[in-house]
């Protein structure tokens, strides 16, 4: 199976994200900060964001999820929806990072670390 994000269950988020890291001085716990422009999601024929409740991250049969989601209104239309994680242990972390391996391979996602 090919990575990716969903916001809604079968609907593939087409539009790549920025992701910020943060992680705490001993390494093991931390966030992941996933900000969407103008989301692909936000293009489909919904009548409501009701149906946006998280955000799941699917590779190799493998599922991450977070319910803590922002939506963003801009002259009264959504433009940037931001999505956190929160890892707790350096299993979780090991995790996201095996998803963000396969999906910047797969989408050419680039990562650069802020010095």
């Amino acid at each position: 199976m090919k990575p990716l994000i969903q916001f809604i269950n079968g609907i593939k988020e087409k539009t790549l994200p920025l992701v910020k890291l943060t992680k705490s001085k001993n390494g093991t716990t931390g966030t992941a900060t996933f900000l969407f422009i103008y989301p692909s999601i936000f293009e489909e024929a919904f009548s409501s964001f009701d149906s946006i409740n998280g955000m799941v991250l699917i590779w190799e049969n493998k599922k991450i999820n977070t319910n803590d989601i922002n939506i963003f209104f801009k002259n009264g239309k959504p433009f940037l929806l931001k999505a956190i994680f929160i890892f707790k242990n350096t299993q979780e972390w090991f995790h996201f990072f095996q998803f963000m391996k396969v999906y910047s391979k797969e989408t050419g996602l680039l990562f650069s670390e802020n010095n």
